[in-house]
């Protein structure tokens, strides 16, 4: 049976820049990586949506990507 490791976590907030010609929304994002893989998501919700006024554009979605090793 196989076995997985959780390795890595990464916060990831997704600013809404703007708009383009045809009126597509633009986004950017900043990337915040060696985040304790064991932290809570709460916890991790709390952090981005304080920093989220400290930044110029408005923050459209906060995404939690994890890294898992996987060996048999």
């Amino acid at each position: 049976m196989a076995t997985v490791t959780l390795m890595d976590t990464q916060l990831r907030l997704v600013f809404e820049v703007g708009v383009d010609q045809d009126g597509k929304s633009i986004f950017r994002s900043k990337n915040f990586n060696n985040v304790k893989p064991s932290a809570a998501s709460d916890a991790l919700y709390a952090v981005a949506t304080a920093l989220s006024p400290l930044q110029q554009h408005v923050l459209f979605e906060i995404e939690r990507n994890d890294s898992s090793d996987l060996q048999a």
